[in-house]
């Protein structure tokens, strides 16, 4: 079953003006995004090729734009935030005309990347007014669709519109627990439980 991770990032740039140095600050929360990719996609030695991430880029000059890694086509995933970093601004790049193998740039915004899941994916919203993960997840190998998609915000979280949308097409709000996690840390507590339940250790 293949994961889905989509990340609407407010404040992010869609362009490449942003410096290694301050990703937070010129990058608009640029390290968020990095951190959120790596947290989907890396491996202790290699990548995941079941996973895909999306992050939804809405800061200036030019929202909304969606940047795609999909780990089944990538080559070699950069290893830490700052190089991954580089990579970006290189897709980012106004005049660029060609990506790094799983990389990809889409000129589409948060809820027409949530419809072209929705016919394909059982989908989820990571957000604490929801279910528990446990008892949804626990029943997961129940599900027919052959795609599993988590949706989640960034530091400052979906708007009120996002939200409505989001309910009005049924799509389910999961909690990981009493407590809030960073973006990057609920990609990897949901990674977790998929793994126990999808990839059971055999004796």
């Amino acid at each position: 079953m293949k994961r889905v991770f989509i990340l609407k990032a407010s404040k992010t740039r869609t362009d490449n003006k942003f410096t290694i140095k301050d990703l937070p600050g010129s990058g608009g929360r640029m390290d968020l995004v990095c951190r959120c990719i790596l947290s989907a996609l890396l491996l202790s030695k290699t990548h995941r090729v079941d996973t895909v991430f999306y992050a939804v880029l809405e800061g200036p000059p030019r929202p909304p734009l969606t940047i795609e890694v999909d780990g089944e086509k990538v080559k070699a995933l950069p290893r830490d935030e700052l190089q991954l970093a580089s990579v970006l601004r290189g897709v980012l790049d106004p005049g660029a005309s060609s990506f790094p193998p799983g990389f990809k740039l889409i000129n589409k915004n948060f809820q027409e990347i949530i419809e072209e899941q929705i016919n394909k994916s059982e989908i989820y919203l990571l957000h604490k007014t929801g279910n528990s993960t446990n008892k949804i997840l626990s029943e997961i190998q129940k599900i027919k669709k052959p795609q599993i998609t988590f949706i989640l915000g960034d530091h400052i979280g979906l708007s009120q519109n996002d939200f409505e949308y989001l309910m009005e097409k049924k799509i389910e709000p999961l909690n990981l627990g009493k407590k809030e996690y960073l973006g990057s840390h609920c990609i990897f507590l949901v990674h977790e439980k998929l793994n126990r339940i999808l990839e059971p250790k055999t004796a």
